[in-house]
Formats: structure tokens, sequence, C-alpha cells
């Protein structure tokens, strides 16, 4: 997995949004991969020290998040674990995504995965129930990032994390919409993350490029 995620990222056109890679090989036997240094903090220490970062620069990271997948997507690659932890945001506030390690080609058609990829709680219903997976899987994570992002909590609730993995399981239920934890989130955007998040891939966006064009509506970018 490690040697796969230097190649692929070795690979990458450059991005902004994307950690830069340096070099990778083998010294003394062991494998090695240099990527440019970022001074500052994953997506995930930032919320749980309520950075001002975050409410700062939402729609930026929003955005970034969403320009990053979209260049991944773009060269037939699925990351399989977007989460918070593999976002790193550097001093000026610039968001990178990182760990390729469970990259895999986007297939042409929805393919079985041979073990589980992903975090729990960020792994999209097809991966936990042996179904096929494409890029949309990515498209869940990315509704639960950002969910997390603009309402402070998990898109399913509970009190532990297996409670809220029964409920993240369970196609009856139903998630709270973001706006009705935060009215300051805009109506298209809440849409948007909806539909990110639906139980089934089939309901949910089938590209990260029609997710940004509709972000970039949501957050009035032009």
């Amino acid at each position: 997995m490690f040697r796969r995620g230097c190649d692929v990222i070795a690979g990458l056109p450059p991005h902004p949004n994307i950690i830069r890679h340096i070099s990778h090989g083998t010294h003394q036997k062991r494998d090695y991969m240099l990527l440019e240094y970022v001074e500052g903090a994953n997506l995930r220490q930032l919320l749980i020290r309520k950075d001002p970062l975050i409410e700062d620069k939402l729609s930026d990271f929003i955005l970034e998040i969403a320009e990053a997948l979209a260049h991944l997507h773009a060269n037939d690659w699925m990351h399989l674990d977007l989460k918070p932890e593999n976002l790193v945001v550097s001093r000026s506030g610039v968001l990178k995504l990182c760990d390729f390690d469970t990259t895999l080609p986007i297939p042409a058609t929805p393919i079985k995965l041979p073990k589980k990829s992903g975090t729990p709680l960020y792994m999209p219903p097809e991966v936990f129930n042996g179904w096929g997976v494409d890029q949309r899987a990515d498209i869940y994570s990315f509704g639960v990032t950002v969910y997390e992002l603009v309402t402070q909590s998990k898109p399913f609730e509970g009190d532990r994390p297996e409670e809220m993995l029964r409920n993240q399981l369970d196609a009856r239920y139903h998630i709270v919409r973001p706006r009705d934890l935060n009215p300051g989130v805009p109506i298209l955007l809440d849409s948007l993350l909806m539909k990110c998040l639906a139980y089934l891939p089939e309901r949910r966006y089938a590209f990260m490029a029609h997710v940004l064009r509709d972000l970039y509506k949501a957050l009035g970018v032009r």
C-alpha cells in the first residue's frame, strides 16, 4: 500500500491542494517517501481545539477539499480514506490532501474491494456491505467531512462510536440536516451535503466535478 501511494502521488500533476511529492525509493532496504514540509496542523486538530481558522476560512476549506478530490478523480484515482486527519492546513491557511496509501484506480463499473478500505464513520455503506465501489465512495466521505466542518458534529447521532456506526449503516436512519444544527449553512450547501450523504451511491452525485460545480453556486463563488 505504501509503495502504491508513493507511485500515485508521484504521478499526479501538481495541485495546490495536494501534498507535493519530492521523491521516494528504497534506502538500506527500507522504503521511504519525501514530501513537502507543511508547518501547521491537520483538520482534526483544528476542529478539536475549535481553532478560529475554521470559521475564518470555512468556505475556502470546503472548496479546497473539493478541488483536491476533483483533481484526483480527473486523473482516474479514488482516495478511499478522506477524513479530517488526512487534510493538512498550513499556517497560512492552505489546505492539502495527503495519505494516498489506500488509493485505487477508478473502475469503469463499481468493484468489490478485497478488504474494507478507509475509516469507520467516513466509509460509505457500500464498503461496509461489500457492494461495488467507485468514486462515489469519496463523495460520501466528502459529505461526512464537510458536514462535520459546518456543524461541529458527525451526521450520525450516538453517545458512542458503536452507536453512531449502527445509525450510519441503517438505511432507515434520517440524518439531521446541517441547517437544523447551524442555521448559517446556505440552503444550497445543505441540499448538496444531503445528496453526498445518500445511503445508496446511485442517489449521490456521480462525479466530484458536479459537486464542485454546485459548490461554487452554494457558496456564491464566481
